[in-house]
C-alpha cells in the first residue's frame, strides 16, 4: 500500500513538474538557496552541529563507563568461577 502511494506521489510530481517547466524550477531552487544560505539557517545549522557534538561526547562517555562496569564484572565473574580472584566456587553465590 505504502509503495502505491509513494508511486502516485512521484507521478503527481512529475506531472505537476513538467508543466511548469524549467522556469519554475530555477526560481523554486533561487529561493531554495537563499532560504538555505539565510544568517538564521546557517545560525541553527551552527547551533544542532554544536549539540550534535555534545551529545555524541556524552553518549560515548556513557558507553565508555559502561564497558569498563561490565568488564570489570566479567573479570570478576571469571576470577570467581576459575578461583582466580580469591573466592572459590564454592563459597561463591
Amino acid at each position: 500500500m505504502k509503495i502505491i502511494i509513494f508511486a502516485a506521489g512521484v507521478a503527481v510530481g512529475f506531472v505537476i513538474g513538467s508543466r511548469a517547466g524549467r522556469g519554475a524550477y530555477e526560481d523554486l531552487r533561487s529561493k531554495w538557496r537563499g532560504f538555505a544560505d539565510s544568517d538564521t539557517v546557517q545560525h541553527v545549522k551552527g547551533d544542532v552541529k554544536d549539540f550534535a557534538g555534545r551529545a555524541a561526547s556524552d553518549v560515548g562517555d556513557k558507553v565508555s563507563e559502561t564497558v569498563s562496569k561490565v568488564t570489570e564484572k566479567a573479570s570478576a565473574k571469571i576470577d570467581e568461577v576459575t578461583g582466580k580472584g580469591g573466592a572459590t566456587p564454592s563459597t561463591a553465590n
